[in-house]
């Protein structure tokens, strides 16, 4: 009796011990980080999420198995955010335009001409506590916007210039998912077109659509300078990227992992700044060889596209959104204000 106890009370022993070496070898395993985003192999947010995951790899506090996957590898914009909030994507890098369809106060990043227009500007108003307080309406719908990545303002193309409201009207625009942006069309006269960007190319070549807004460096890279002949520089708005992440997941996290991944994706947001500075400049010199009319407006002009756009915006955005979107609005306002005194 005794050696047949003694057997139970080692096997109990040896189970117990392989499943304490399983708990410590998890404990001890590296977090999976995969990074997700829809750009193409190269572009400045790829470049700068490359930056995040050999930080991360190499981090000796907190060493993670990151990847990153481009060019849409892990789905389209939807799969991606749906992916991200089950945890089955750790981080996706997107414009905040995608994220409205789930928390519509993000649309505010869409509000054209209410973006400062001077980069160093643009870029301390983004880390204020204004823009975080915006950045965390996010956390009820399981993701976690870390921080807000600049790619660039937006200009119009088409195959005419597009100085005024008249020159829009009429036409039909390519469009992002955001209510924001759908009412800035509409505002300018314009019909909205509701289509994922790699059909725009096609779309403009066959006559579908007759303008689209993006960075310029994006327009390049997309080859948007064979199909269109203007290109007008109003820098009316930004078409900035959220480098956003599980919530499940970040909160899982220890603290000391939580401090390194927020330290390396705020260094990243500097790589990306600089990335898009040097695509832009190459973007303008193949946009000029290859013929396109680069149209610059006068500051009548962009105070007409202004007045036609943004005033419409807000208010469209404040009925939709009631006291806590208005706050929200107020609060980047005075942030805005503050850094124009």
């Amino acid at each position: 009796m005794k050696r047949k106890s003694l057997f139970k009370f080692n096997k109990s022993i040896l189970a117990a011990s392989v499943l304490a070496l399983m708990a410590t070898t998890a404990q001890a395993a590296n977090p999976t980080l995969k990074i997700a985003h829809v750009a193409p192999k190269g572009d400045p947010r790829d470049i700068a999420a490359n930056y995040v995951a050999d930080t991360m790899k190499n981090s000796k506090t907190c060493p993670m198995d990151a990847k990153v996957y481009p060019a849409a590898q892990l789905g389209a914009t939807t799969d991606l955010i749906e992916g991200m909030q089950i945890g089955s994507i750790e981080a996706v890098v997107l414009p905040a335009s995608f994220l409205v369809g789930f928390q519509p106060l993000m649309g505010i990043f869409d509000f054209p001409f209410l973006w400062p227009d001077n980069r160093d500007t643009l870029l301390k108003v983004q880390k204020s506590k204004a823009v975080r307080n915006l950045l965390d309406t996010t956390d009820s719908q399981g993701v976690h916007s870390m921080a807000v990545w600049h790619t660039g303002y937006k200009q119009w193309t088409g195959n005419q210039p597009l100085r005024t409201v008249a020159d829009f009207t009429g036409k039909r625009a390519r469009v992002m998912p955001s209510a924001v942006l759908i009412e800035q069309q509409k505002a300018l006269g314009l019909t909205p077109v509701d289509m994922p960007f790699p059909e725009t190319y096609n779309a403009l070549q066959s006559g579908a659509i007759d303008a689209q807004e993006n960075p310029v460096s994006t327009s390049y890279l997309m080859g948007l300078q064979e199909v269109q002949k203007a290109l007008t520089i109003t820098n009316h708005g930004t078409l900035d990227q959220i480098f956003m992440v599980s919530k499940v997941w970040y909160d899982g996290l220890s603290p000391a992992c939580r401090t390194a991944l927020d330290q390396a994706v705020d260094q990243g947001s500097k790589v990306v700044v600089d990335e898009t500075i040097k695509a832009e400049a190459k973007a303008m010199k193949g946009m000029k060889d290859a013929g396109v009319q680069i149209v610059e407006l006068t500051p009548e002009q962009r105070a007409g596209l202004r007045d036609a756009t943004l005033p419409k915006v807000k208010a469209f955005f404040i009925n939709k959104n009631g006291e806590k979107g208005k706050q929200l609005l107020d609060n980047i306002e005075a942030e805005i204000s503050k850094d124009k005194e």
